[in-house]
Order: structure tokens, then C-alpha cells, then sequence
């Protein structure tokens, strides 16, 4: 009788692209071990057992072979220390946006510009103050002569010199309010000299960015404190990817992120201790050092994330051959007496493919290999008999003849 050949042995190709990952219950640490079943010929053949040869996974390395590859899908976000509100201690009316969105801003450049009968008040009494300032050091000048000649007491000289303190801290305090208003060391150097008092205020950035966004539009009332503006300072990224927990578990901090489309590179500064309740992922956090062309706040974008390889290999194998029983995932390769039930750790998922680990032997050779041949199909008849269902069966038939 002649055999038949019913699996199809082709090298499975692993475009392992997570854009369109999905969950997947990953693995608990497994603690079982391989499990051998016998199988006939016939037997594979009533099963409609079929199997695919897996390949070598090459395209998971680094041209240095030391380190895997982990694809997850992430976001390009604004970091918080990169992000500026603009905003005034005053309150106004804001007269004119002076820059539109989305331009770039210099440090110093006005970006909109406020009328605020506060800001009078405030330059009234820094003048005052001013003043004050002058009269008091006049007149510690003067007495400090008079005490040198001996005409007045020393308690008079120190009354002047506390005056005198007194009136330099309130000039000081009054010309701090109105810089933090806005006006420009010369301008309060200005209002000093000229005593011109004026209520328009030009708000202008603190540093070189980009405005993101106005929170404010002309003929807007604003209270003292309220954000005018947002800015994006010039240089840093992060992309926050969403990592399975067995892939968050091989991420540290240094790991390199590379992106599909964009030949910029991240690297990892912080792995989340917590999974999210909504995705049941984990976050990692990559940082760009160096402004980006190709990458865009809020951008969508498909990382690869490399982290050092460990003592085994990470494969790619169909979703149709992972088998799950008691929370272990189990797949069946292909043996001389039939097949191994091989227990692995799931590490992710993309599309119809699931990468794994699997568990080595106690001989110490790779349980996986290039041209290995794993069942995508029929594998609940081998999960029947990895369970023990039909072996009563087919004893009691063997006891009979």
C-alpha cells in the first residue's frame, strides 16, 4: 500500500508586523514538560494532520546576531518637560494673536498681545516704589556725612540705613511682578527713567519652539494665570509603545527602537510597572535625542524593539498551531514516532502569527529549530491525545484481536 504524504512541508516566510496586532493571552511560566505521542501514518492521515517548516528566524536579528527583535505598535508623543504653557500673572483682554499656530517662535518673540488695566497698577507702583528707593538712599547718603562730622547720633544713621533697606527690597519686589508680567529688563529699566506708564503688554516665548496651539482668541477676557498658549520646545520625542507582557519583561532601559518608516532611532528610558486595564498592555517609554523629520507628535508608527537575546530562540509560528489547556500553551512538532506536545511562552501576536518561546528539553538541545515541522491543522485530535481522550479506546481495540 502506498503512503500518503497529507502535510505540506513550505518554509513559512514571518512578516511579523504588529499595525494589526491583536491581544493574546500570554503565558505564565511553564513548568510542564514535552510530552511524546505516538501517532501512525494513519492515524496523521484520518486526522487531516497538515504542517508547516519553520525557517530560520533571521529577520528577527540585529546584523550582530546578539540581539532579537520585538515588533509592537506605539505612539510619537510630546514629552511633558518639552512642553511649555504660556501664560501672565495679569488679567486682560487679549488684543491681537501676533503668531499663528503650527510657526516656529524664537525665544523672546511676542506671540500675542494683551491690554491690562492691571499692569497700570503694577507700574504705578513700582514708580512709587522707585521713587521711594531714591529719596531713602539720598538721605542715608546725607547722614551718613552728617554722622562721620559727629553732628547726629549713630541710632539715627542706623534708622536710615533700615529705611533705606526697606525701600530697595520694595523696589525690587514691584520691578520682579513686572517681569514676570512679561516687560523685558530694559523696559522696566524704561518705565524707571521715563515714568511712561503703558497698559499693552506683548507676551512673548520663553524659549526657541513651536506653538502648538492658542487657548485664547482676540477680544478674549482672561484672569490673571490663565494658559495662553502652548509650546513644544525644540529637539526631544518619545514614542510610548504597547508591549505584551512578555515583551515588556525582555525590555531595558539603553534597548534600541527602530521604525518602519523612519530611519531615526529611539532608545528605551523606562519600562512601566503596570499594565493597562483598557489594552492589558505594558508601556515602554523610547526617547529621540535628536529632532526628528520623519516623526510627528501623535503619529502612529510600527517599532521593532531590540533587546539582548537570551539562552533561546523566539520563533514566528501560525496562530492555527498554538493549542491552550490550564492556562499552558502547548504547540505539536513533528517526531519519528510522531509528535512532541512542546510547551511554550507566548510572547505576541501579529496578524495570524504568534511569537513564542519554547521550553528546552532537559538534553539541552534547541527545542526548535530551522526546518522543523509544526501542526497548524487537526492539532484538536492531537490535543485529544495529549489529553489521554481515545486511548481507552484504542487499548480496549487492541485487547480484542
Amino acid at each position: 500500500m502506498s503512503r500518503i504524504r497529507i502535510w505540506a512541508a513550505c518554509p513559512l516566510l514571518l512578516p511579523f508586523s504588529l499595525a494589526l496586532a491583536q491581544p493574546f493571552p500570554s503565558s505564565p511560566p511553564n513548568t510542564q514538560a514535552a510530552v511524546e505521542l505516538a501517532m501512525s501514518e494513519t492515524q496523521i492521515a484520518k486526522a487531516n494532520i497538515q504542517l508547516v517548516t519553520l525557517a530560520e528566524p533571521g529577520a528577527d536579528k540585529d546584523s550582530s546576531g546578539n540581539e532579537q527583535a520585538l515588533h509592537m505598535p506605539g505612539t510619537v508623543v510630546l514629552p511633558i518637560d518639552a512642553q511649555e504653557i504660556v501664560s501672565v500673572p495679569v488679567a486682560g483682554m487679549v488684543q491681537a494673536i501676533l503668531l499663528p499656530p503650527s510657526q516656529r517662535a524664537r525665544a523672546g518673540q511676542a506671540l500675542l498681545r494683551l491690554y491690562s488695566p492691571q499692569l497700570l497698577q503694577w507700574q504705578r507702583e513700582f514708580i512709587q516704589a522707585a521713587a521711594q528707593e531714591r529719596l531713602a538712599e539720598e538721605k542715608l547718603k546725607r547722614d551718613t556725612a552728617l554722622f562721620a562730622d559727629g553732628i547726629i547720633a549713630e541710632t539715627r544713621l542706623q534708622e536710615a540705613r533700615g529705611n533705606a533697606m526697606q525701600s530697595r527690597a520694595l523696589a525690587s519686589e514691584t520691578a520682579q511682578m513686572l517681569r514676570l508680567a512679561g516687560m523685558s529688563e530694559k523696559a522696566v529699566q524704561a518705565l524707571r527713567a521715563t515714568q511712561t506708564l503703558s497698559a499693552v503688554l506683548d507676551v512673548a516665548a520663553r524659549t526657541n519652539g513651536t506653538v502648538l496651539e492658542y487657548g485664547v482668541v482676540p477680544g478674549q477676557q482672561v484672569e490673571a494665570g490663565a494658559a495662553l498658549a502652548k509650546l513644544q520646545r525644540e529637539g526631544r520625542l518619545w514614542v510610548e509603545l504597547s508591549a505584551a507582557k512578555q515583551q515588556a519583561a525582555e525590555a531595558r532601559p539603553g534597548n534600541r527602537i527602530r521604525f518602519a518608516t523612519c530611519p531615526d532611532e529611539a532608545r528605551v528610558i523606562a519600562v512601566s510597572p503596570q499594565i493597562r486595564a483598557d489594552s492589558q498592555t505594558v508601556l515602554i517609554r523610547g526617547e529621540l535625542k535628536q529632532p526628528s523629520s520623519c516623526l510627528a507628535v501623535n503619529q502612529y508608527v510600527e517599532a521593532t524593539l531590540y533587546v539582548a537575546r537570551g539562552g533561546g530562540e523566539s520563533w514566528s509560528v501560525p496562530a492555527a498551531a498554538i493549542v491552550r489547556h490550564e492556562e499552558v500553551h502547548w504547540i505539536f512538532v513533528r517526531s519519528a514516532r510522531g509528535f512532541t506536545a512542546l510547551p511554550v511562552a507566548v510572547l505576541a501576536t501579529a496578524d495570524k502569527f504568534v511569537r513564542i518561546r519554547p521550553e528546552a528539553p532537559a538534553s539541552g538541545k534547541a527545542a526548535l529549530a530551522a526546518g522543523t515541522r509544526i501542526a497548524v491543522s487537526g492539532t484538536a485530535t492531537l490535543k485529544g491525545a495529549l489529553l489521554g481522550i481515545g486511548r481507552e479506546e484504542e487499548e480496549a481495540q487492541g485487547g480484542g484481536k
